[in-house]
């Protein structure tokens, strides 16, 4: 299978730069299958699990906002917030997090803490359900 270069960065990290078969990630408008030679694309990501297929087997992570652009070139890029291979998170502390946003939720005060809350829930359900994922 063709494959295409990958680069999966956060604020702190190269998370992933590697030669990829498939990127299969979560946009505003659904899911989005990246094959090499893909035309030139850009679109918004959202909490969801992010597929990387290597060497004819998909890897998950969970993956927080972001944005994923596929060059001229076919080279393709996601830009996130945050992100963790499926056996890496930490689900004890995913769940933390899960039941702190709700309580969150359940307190606020303003609009803008709501919408924190309402993407720290999101974020944390989302780790919730990639972990332990292949």
């Amino acid at each position: 299978m063709a494959v295409f270069k990958l680069k999966v960065l956060t604020p702190e990290k190269v998370f992933f730069q590697d030669d990829t078969e498939q990127l299969v990630a979560k946009t505003t408008t659904g899911y989005v299958g990246i094959l090499a030679n893909h035309s030139p694309y850009v679109a918004s990501l959202v909490p969801a699990e992010m597929k990387i297929k290597i060497d004819g087997a998909f890897r998950s992570a969970a993956i927080s906002d972001g944005v994923v652009k596929v060059s001229e070139d076919g080279s393709v890029t996601v830009l996130t917030s945050a992100v963790e291979w499926s056996d890496e998170i930490d689900v004890a502390r995913a769940q933390r997090s899960k039941e702190r946003a709700e309580k969150q939720l359940k307190a606020q005060t303003s609009r803008t803490e709501f919408d924190l809350a309402e993407r720290q829930l999101k974020r944390a359900v989302n780790r919730l359900s990639v972990a332990g994922k292949k």
